[in-house]
């Protein structure tokens, strides 16, 4: 990740950002930072960037040559493919949140333009800014400050910036839920004891009061985000008890960051932001698809998320599988709650014995194995049933119309 900034005060920037974890992710070249002075691209003598605004009012505005000189400037060198974004910090823009944090860490430059006075000239805001961010609903002095939040907060998010690769997903709002209290060394200072359970060595009932904890303090002081995360685990519990089949979206919500685009009475839609990975699914026991408001929807979910996300799963959808099979992104999923057997496997070869591999390592970490096979792939998914793996609830009906379509294909 590359950092280029606009800015009046490089040295406030530099310095902020040359200490700590961030000043040894620049010194290891986990990140890269560049900081461009606005003035010494003033086009006159004194060195002034700012003037009176057209119009009248108290204060002054900066001008838009030398922000646009300064830019152009700071990217001259850069590949034109490179992934960019130019980043204003203003009232006027999105509240930044740790959404907005993953979103532009995958990013390979962000170029920040910090403004002074009573703002910067709009001119040349529309020629160069991509995004508009807030660091909250207040006024500062300048941009420095909340640009320096936000390089903090995507750093940390970067591959070899924190020495514990899991950090970033353990701390406050992972799962929507605020951190849990933190001690350390003495065991009892100023007569507080540690809690006994974090004394007891049993990482289960370590993690049972963490999580505890966790949705106290939400529930006290997020009430916001707590009833997301209520929401989110509803959701989950409903998928959970309609279908095996349903576990991947429900997994998705429990340890993702993810955002529920429907909950109705038939059917679900989740996108998981962290792996682009749209779901949909059905609560239906016979699978029958509902004319109505509900599969108009899910339909118009399907359809444009095809395209979005990276990945386009349908759990227990059979109605409407066959309509979209011709997309390559579209995939039938198999999930299994306990481990193969060899002599299940065996005579599917390579095939067999990944899926078996793939299975066990899933159930050590916890978690419900599922693999996802794409529907033009049919010589697998014909193995994948005949293995055992409980399949995404398609009906031999549907399994026909797929097979007689790909065959004429």
């Amino acid at each position: 990740m590359k950092y280029k900034v606009l800015t009046l005060f490089p040295e406030m920037i530099e310095s902020v950002m040359g200490t700590g974890i961030i000043g040894r992710a620049l010194k290891q070249g986990a990140i890269e930072l560049e900081t461009v002075n606005i003035r010494d691209f003033a086009d006159n003598n004194r060195a002034q960037v700012d003037d009176y605004p057209y119009g009248g009012g108290a204060g002054q505005v900066i001008m838009a040559q030398p922000v646009y000189a300064a830019y152009t400037s700071a990217v001259k060198d850069d590949s034109p493919d490179i992934r960019r974004r130019v980043i204003y910090l203003s009232p006027q823009g999105r509240r930044f949140d740790q959404r907005i944090a993953k979103e532009f860490a995958e990013d390979e430059e962000l170029v920040f333009l910090c403004g002074h006075y009573e703002g910067v000239d709009e001119r040349v805001l529309d020629e160069i800014v991509t995004d508009y961010i807030s660091a909250g609903d207040y006024i500062l002095t300048g941009g420095e400050l909340p640009a320096l939040i936000v390089m903090d907060a995507i750093s940390r998010l970067l591959p070899g910036v924190l020495g514990n690769s899991e950090s970033p997903d353990e701390e406050t709002f992972y799962r929507d839920l605020l951190e849990y209290p933190q001690y350390s060394r003495p065991e009892v200072w100023h007569h507080k004891k540690v809690p006994k359970v974090l004394l007891s060595g049993n990482h289960k009932d370590i993690e049972d009061w963490r999580l505890k904890k966790s949705i106290e303090r939400t529930s006290a002081n997020r009430p916001d985000l707590f009833e997301k995360y209520q929401k989110k685990n509803a959701l989950a519990d409903r998928m959970k008890k309609a279908r095996i089949q349903n576990i991947p979206a429900s997994e998705a919500l429990r340890f993702s960051d993810s955002e529920i685009l429907l909950d109705g009475t038939s059917y679900y839609a989740v996108y998981d932001l962290d792996e682009k990975t749209f779901y949909a699914g059905c609560f239906e026991k016979k699978n029958v698809i509902i004319d109505g408001y509900e599969s108009e929807v899910i339909r118009k979910l399907i359809y444009r998320y095809a395209y979005k996300a990276e990945k386009c799963y349908l759990l227990n959808m059979h109605g409407i599988l066959p309509d979209i099979i011709s997309e390559n992104k579209t995939m039938i999923v198999f999930t299994e709650k306990n481990p193969l057997s060899t002599a299940r496997v065996k005579e599917y070869g390579d095939f067999g014995e990944y899926l078996r591999e793939a299975v066990i390592a899933s159930l050590e970490r916890g978690r419900t194995f599922y693999g996802f096979l794409p529907v033009s792939n049919w010589e697998h998914i014909k193995q994948a049933l005949a293995i055992g793996l409980y399949s995404s609830g398609i009906r031999d009906v549907d399994l026909a119309i797929v097979r007689d379509r790909l065959e004429k294909e």
